[in-house]
């Protein structure tokens, strides 16, 4: 922020030198101290004074740099809607607000906007953003029609923290959960060796370096369920509230599709707010009796398993299939809130939004919006793998490789 010096001058002989406030502008300080000025004050006749005050701002342009916007025409963008905005203002730039429809659908204290808006594909809106200054002053772009035609991938900000080889076994502690909260009417799950050398080819995993989690379930009733999880031994990430998981996963041939209830992936967050801890539980499922997409949503009051109608879901045996999961931590009203720095008292991103859902290569949009809970839970960040038998006596097996978690 610039700063101008103010300042007054006072002569104890009336009339002999008059100065208006205002007149000392940095340099110009100079020049009122010179000529009659000078004597006045080395006479001890005069005498002068000078304060500072802010300058009042103008942002003179905000650029909408993603996506790629023209006035007076339909935009056709994808969805989550990738914004990249700046501005310019002679003081500090201090937040923006992207407004869809009218609606605040994302707002920061930041001096430049890197943001995912989810938005449903096949829907036509009208969209601007707002930026202030921090003398108060704003100003808004003009007014665009956007088409958003299809689901797309999203790529992170090269400042995000990504961590890598979380299923390998020398880096990371996989843990089987066993007990009877996990579900169903028995649990009997354990870790084998992920080194095969026939189904899968582990040699041939997707990364190459034979490392990864093999997990598995001898059924010893109909409804035999095991947690496999894994915790972020860095932290809960409480500064993070975009997440893109990304994992392989292989099914043995040997496990058939009638046996399986269903296969579980979660992740989960627990932050500290300012009313306590809460966690966030991107629970979703590929439920194989009724061969559909279930997600962890409100319902009839509660949060349950909710029919999403994607369908089908069964995945083929035998070979590899590449998962990718977009996840926000969201304010209430559905859409991003992000503070100039992160804390219990400025984070109100309370809820949770299903993003999109990448199954070797086809992404598809979800959008669900869920609420977080408050759990007896320590501040945490993880995922984990269930596996449901759907008889007894029998063997499923899931094999994951390459699973990282970009955060940020």
């Amino acid at each position: 922020m610039r700063t101008f010096y103010v300042c007054t001058m006072e002569s104890s002989r009336p009339g002999w030198i008059t100065l208006r406030p205002g007149v000392g502008q940095g340099k110009g300080l100079n020049y009122v101290l010179g000529g009659w000025a000078r004597v006045l004050l080395l006479l001890g006749l005069a005498s002068y004074t000078c304060g500072s005050l802010p300058a009042y701002g103008t942002v003179t342009t905000v650029s909408v740099q993603s996506p790629k916007l023209s006035s007076g025409k339909m935009n056709r963008v994808t969805s989550p809607v990738h914004f990249l905005v700046t501005a310019e203002s002679d003081v500090d730039v201090t937040g923006y607000v992207i407004y869809v429809d009218g609606q605040n659908v994302y707002q920061n204290s930041s001096p430049s906007v890197d943001a995912w808006v989810l938005l449903p594909p096949t829907s036509k809106h009208s969209v601007y953003v707002k930026v202030w200054d921090s003398s108060g002053y704003a100003l808004s772009t003009a007014t665009y029609s956007i088409n958003v035609t299809a689901v797309a991938k999203v790529i992170p900000p090269a400042t995000a923290t990504r961590i890598t080889g979380i299923d390998n076994p020398a880096q990371f502690t996989w843990t089987v959960d066993n007990n009877n909260g996990v579900g169903g009417q028995c649990n009997d799950g354990s870790i084998g060796s992920f080194t095969n050398g026939s189904d899968p080819n582990t040699q041939n995993s997707p990364d190459f370096d034979s490392n990864g989690q093999h997990f598995i379930v001898t059924s010893k009733c109909q409804y035999d369920d095991s947690l496999f999880y894994w915790k972020n031994p860095n932290g809960s990430e409480p500064a993070s509230t975009n997440f893109l998981w990304d994992f392989w996963f292989y099914i043995p041939t040997t496990t058939r599709s009638n046996t399986v209830q269903a296969l579980e992936f979660d992740l989960f967050q627990a932050v500290k707010l300012s009313d306590g801890v809460h966690e966030f539980m991107f629970g979703s499922q590929c439920n194989y009796a009724t061969n559909q997409w279930q997600f962890w949503l409100p319902y009839n009051g509660g949060l349950t398993w909710v029919n999403s109608g994607l369908s089908p879901c069964q995945f083929s045996s035998g070979t590899w299939h590449h998962a990718t999961y977009f996840l926000q931590r969201v304010a209430a009203s559905g859409y991003q809130e992000i503070p100039g720095s992160f804390g219990p008292s400025s984070d109100f991103n309370i809820d949770l939004r299903f993003g999109s859902l990448t199954i070797d290569g086809n992404v598809t949009y979800l959008g669900g919006l869920s609420y977080s809970t408050k759990p007896n839970w320590s501040p945490v960040m993880g995922f984990q793998h269930q596996l449901d038998s759907a008889a007894t006596r029998v063997t499923i097996e899931e094999y994951v490789d390459e699973e990282s978690l970009t955060v940020w």
